[in-house]
């Protein structure tokens, strides 16, 4: 038979300690420090998202203020007195909660106005904690301003919401701000064990990580989830069944996803998106777990520490294994694709049409000639790295040309930076001088020494290149269409081939050549150079 007084696990654990608040020490280590020294504020306003403790954290501090078993306000509250009790069950008479959603009104504002004034009944002070505070009326703030600036000494101020920016800069200026935090993945599961031994249940660590995953920082979400889990399972709560209970993607249809992307194998994906849709799963959170999918490949391509990941050992591996056929740059650009394709995406009419459309899109697109790619490529090539796909990059070695006009044989004297022309006009020759021989100098003897073949090294070092660059683009299709690209061939981006073009085509590419008679035909005898 069914408890009649069951109560959910987000209300029957809930903290009634500051040192009990999970996540958000650097706010209950001010509060503690406050009520220590007796510097109590008179307006508090609790800042943060949805489940976090911003409630909790306000009734704690009600207890610390109004507790009976002590003289003055305490840090640690009994929990056992009057006042304890009847703020934990919410009915104390000094402690208000109002709904700022429901009572957000002129009217209700004036209604505190008046009350506030009269002293506490049972307690030292009469608090007022208003929740979702933002969605009061603007003659509402209006309204409180001056009450939250000089309120009696009695009476102290609570104000939570989830939404900074809709809170007047008049207001925020009145009241001692507090930004919580959400909760890591760390301190969710430690919260969760501590729970599931009390209530004599078991779980394994994989599914503890996958619900506070799931419940993104938010510890009421994570104990909401807890609760159905353990109505679900009937022993131990297992990660298969946190994935079935939360309606998450089995892990093998992305891989399978990831498995046909790579292929190219546009039909496989179709059929994959089409199970899932007949499976009742919400499109929404498929595209997020396809971007938390390829993030987590990231992850594992960058060499990060295995706990980021917080999965399975045996899922950890097959992500690493796929991490290793990808580029770096070709998973940022998937997470970049499927994180433009989240922006939006619960307001579009055509959910699986856009998904559909850039799936084929990124399977389609064989090659991806981008700046990106080009310089990671260049880059290595440059530094003597590893390409990505294996094989070394070394340096060019440059071969040796001869140049266009090689200089004639004569005497070093009469040597000319000018190159020699057929219809050069030479000047006449001076007068012979007599000159007085000198003293020659004995000429030392040269000791031989052997000359490397430069045409020998320029062929063998051709050689290595020509080889080197086959290991590389057999080792990376990409580059290769690259280098296909900027030799002037027609590629055909998508499954097609690259087609070469005809004679007319590379003409047209390549640069003119510079004629052999350019000297001839275009210089005259007055445009001859002057000695």
């Amino acid at each position: 038979m069914a408890d009649a007084n069951y109560t959910v696990l987000a209300r029957k654990w809930r903290p009634q300690l500051f040192d009990e608040v999970v996540g958000q020490e650097h706010i209950t280590r001010t509060l503690k420090n406050a009520i220590a020294s007796g510097r109590i504020h008179h307006a508090f306003l609790f800042i943060g998202s949805r489940g976090i403790g911003k409630t909790t954290t306000a009734r704690i501090l009600a207890k610390a203020l109004n507790c009976q078993h002590f003289d003055a306000p305490t840090m640690t509250p009994c929990g056992t007195c009057d006042n304890c009790v009847s703020i934990t069950a919410g009915n104390n008479i000094d402690v208000i909660e109002i709904d700022g959603a429901s009572n957000n009104g002129v009217d209700d504002v004036r209604e505190i106005r008046d009350n506030v004034r009269m002293v506490p009944t049972s307690g030292r002070y009469k608090v007022y904690i208003i929740d979702e505070v933002h969605q009061l009326s603007s003659g509402a703030f209006n309204a409180l301003l001056k009450t939250l600036e000089e309120p009696p000494s009695h009476a102290i101020f609570i104000l939570a919401t989830t939404e900074a920016h809709k809170i007047p800069a008049t207001i925020v200026s009145r009241c001692q701000r507090y930004d919580f935090r959400r909760v890591t993945i760390g301190d969710i599961v430690v919260l969760l064990r501590s729970i599931l031994d009390r209530e004599g249940m078991r779980a394994t660590d994989e599914a503890l990580y996958a619900i506070a995953r799931a419940a993104e920082g938010g510890v009421r979400d994570a104990e909401s989830v807890l609760d159905e889990l353990i109505t679900y399972c009937d022993g131990e709560i297992t990660f298969n069944a946190v994935f079935e209970v939360l309606g998450l993607v089995d892990w093998r249809v992305l891989h399978g996803l990831c498995d046909a992307m790579m292929a190219g194998d546009v039909a496989r994906q179709l059929i994959l998106v089409e199970e899932v849709v007949a499976a009742g799963k919400d499109l929404s959170q498929f595209v997020e777990e396809i971007l938390r999918y390829f993030r987590n490949l990231l992850v594992c391509k960058a060499g990060a520490d295995a706990e980021l990941l917080r999965l399975p050992p045996e899922e950890i591996a097959e992500m690493q294994a796929r991490a290793a056929r990808f580029m770096n740059v070709k998973l940022i650009r998937l997470v970049e694709q499927f994180a433009m394709l989240t922006n939006g995406y619960d307001s579009q009419l055509a959910q699986r049409t856009a998904l559909e459309a850039l799936l084929i899109k990124l399977s389609k697109v064989d090659v991806e000639v981008s700046l990106d790619s080009i310089m990671e490529k260049l880059i290595l090539l440059g530094a003597g790295g590893i390409v990505p796909g294996g094989g070394a990059a070394a340096a060019p070695v440059p071969v040796p040309r001869p140049g266009p006009n090689p200089p004639e044989a004569g005497p070093t004297e009469s040597a000319s930076t000018v190159p020699a022309s057929p219809r050069r006009i030479e000047a006449p020759a001076p007068e012979p001088r007599v000159v007085a021989p000198e003293p020659v100098p004995p000429v030392p003897v040269p000791i031989p020494v052997s000359v490397p073949d430069p045409v020998a090294e320029a062929v063998d070092s051709a050689a290595i290149e020509r080889a080197k660059a086959a290991d590389l683009l057999r080792d990376n299709l990409g580059l290769a269409t690259v280098m296909a690209v900027f030799r002037g061939t027609i590629v055909r981006m998508g499954t097609e081939a690259a087609t070469p073009a005809g004679p007319e085509a590379a003409a047209e590419i390549r640069p003119p050549e510079m004629e052999a008679t350019l000297y001839d035909a275009d210089l005259d005898e007055s445009d001859a150079p002057m000695e």
